[in-house]
């Protein structure tokens, strides 16, 4: 089974259009999944759209933070509940693009463990925040020892990878960063980031 987490911070209007576009692809490609939305702590109507859904789909889950804890603790929280033999991280927003998480799957069952997205684009955003992100990724990289330009959150993980991270003692870690720390047998699969779906970026 794949496990999806998806990460929601004041996403309501685009719960349903997430679960539905992300379940319809994992169907057609017979994929047997779980979704997992983790609210982290939204003031709009994210998890009354969450408890709907769960309660009318058989494979969705959700859970909700007290108050926002940010990014990485709701991705931390979504591997520390999947049972699948793999999970994907996705953002709830469908920019990135869910029809790849059938090409990280097939991936996957070649026998990769880690499969990562990699932006061929950083989308549509301000040169403020183009120039803040290509630099603090510069930083990074050299820091880090590899390269962290191109990296995203949306990636596929095997269950000994999830196994290893959610064994680290970090509670502030940088996902992208950590998954790719971990080693393993990885590859990667490029993809163009979509627009938003509806509205805008609630992450800073």
């Amino acid at each position: 089974m794949l496990s999806v987490i998806i990460p929601a911070f004041n996403e309501g209007e685009l719960i349903e259009k997430a679960y539905y576009t992300i379940s319809e692809v994992l169907k057609n490609a017979d994929i047997d999944n779980e979704i997992i939305f983790i609210d982290d702590g939204s003031s709009d109507e994210t998890y009354a759209k969450i408890t709907y859904l769960s309660n009318k789909e058989k494979n969705l889950r959700g859970m909700r933070f007290s108050r926002n804890f940010g990014k990485e603790a709701a991705i931390s929280a979504g591997l520390a509940s999947a049972e699948g033999s793999c999970a994907v991280v996705i953002d709830c927003d469908l920019q990135h693009p869910p029809e790849k998480i059938v090409e990280m799957y097939r991936l996957w069952q070649q026998g990769y463990e880690i499969v990562e997205g990699i932006k061929k684009n950083r989308g549509e955003e301000s040169k403020i925040h183009s120039f803040a992100a290509k630099s603090f990724y510069a930083v990074l990289s050299r820091v880090a020892g590899f390269d962290m330009s191109h990296a995203s959150d949306f990636k596929l993980l095997d269950r000994k990878v999830i196994d290893i991270l959610n064994k680290i003692p970090e509670r502030k870690g940088f996902f992208r960063a950590i998954s790719y720390w971990v080693g393993f047998n990885k590859t990667e699969v490029v993809f163009d980031l979509n627009k938003r779906a509806e509205g805008d970026s609630k992450w800073s």
